[in-house]
């Protein structure tokens, strides 16, 4: 229904990502093969590979928590506190130094009150950027000095500076989309050079921009909502892309494919996933 959140292991040579309306946690190769799903038992935004230990951290309704494939089981870590009623976490990663980030949504206003969080492994879930109509990415440069952040609805994405201790400052905007062809900004990430590939939400592509903003290249694709992607494959230079169905006719032959899972392959590749460190 609403596929999100990719990310792959290098650990296992396993593409994993969300459904979030199903509240479901998805995985297979690098081909295709070997596909299965576990059962979160409620709505699941993102997930992140852990450092030290098998297993994701991740966003879900109310909360963070860890996860575990083989049962599943669920471990809160800390809540979103004022959190409004129905909104969930959304789109999440973890930076170079392995602290978690994510933001949340809520469906039921269009009103800016949603908000991108960090946790640094313990104590409460900080705010650090917002309010946003609907929180998406994050994206963080190889280096892990800048971060990028999407408000869907902006639609824009901004670019702020980090510090080692995931302090932001400089908050910009890296690239406003008011074109109608254009869609919404999604789900991001950075490739090996330092560029960012955007998911665009009903517009069917997928985009390259410089650090400086400027559009290099874009991928169009067969569904009308991609929503996030992510390098993998053996040698990282595969763009796995996720999209969704929820919204559109089933019946429609132009929504056959809605919500399936894409790869490309790229001249230019990404680099691991940064893991939780917990």
């Amino acid at each position: 229904m609403l596929g999100e959140g990719p990310v792959w292991d290098e650990r296992t040579g396993t593409l994993y990502w969300v459904d979030i309306e199903s509240g479901e946690l998805h995985y297979c190769r690098e081909d295709g093969s070997h596909e299965g799903r576990k059962s979160i038992g409620q709505r699941i935004g993102c997930i992140a590979l852990r450092r030290n230990a098998p297993g994701f951290i991740a966003g879900l309704e109310r909360d963070i928590a860890l996860i575990s494939l083989e049962s599943p089981e669920v471990i809160p870590l800390a809540r979103f506190g004022s959190h409004p009623i129905g909104s969930r976490s959304n789109d999440g990663k973890c930076d170079l130094q392995g602290r978690f980030w994510v933001g949340t949504y809520d469906a039921t206003s269009s009103e800016a009150r949603s908000w991108l969080f960090r946790w640094d492994g313990s104590g409460p879930l900080t705010r650090v950027l917002g309010p946003f109509a609907c929180t998406n990415g994050p994206a963080f440069s190889p280096d892990g000095g800048t971060m990028y952040c999407v408000d869907s609805y902006g639609p824009v994405i901004y670019q702020c500076n980090i510090s080692p201790t995931g302090d932001l400052s400089e908050q910009r905007i890296f690239k406003r989309f008011e074109a109608a062809e254009w869609g919404n900004p999604d789900g991001l990430t950075c490739d090996a050079e330092g560029c960012l590939w955007v998911a665009h939400w009903g517009a069917s592509k997928v985009s390259r921009f410089s650090p400086h903003g400027e559009l290099l290249e874009f991928i169009e694709l067969p569904v009308l909502q991609p929503t996030s992607c992510t390098f993998g494959g053996a040698n990282l230079r595969r763009l796995f892309i996720t999209s969704a169905s929820v919204g559109l006719s089933p019946g429609s032959n132009s929504n056959r494919l809605a919500g399936a899972v894409f790869a490309v392959d790229l001249e230019v590749g990404g680099l691991p996933a940064a893991r939780y460190n917990g």
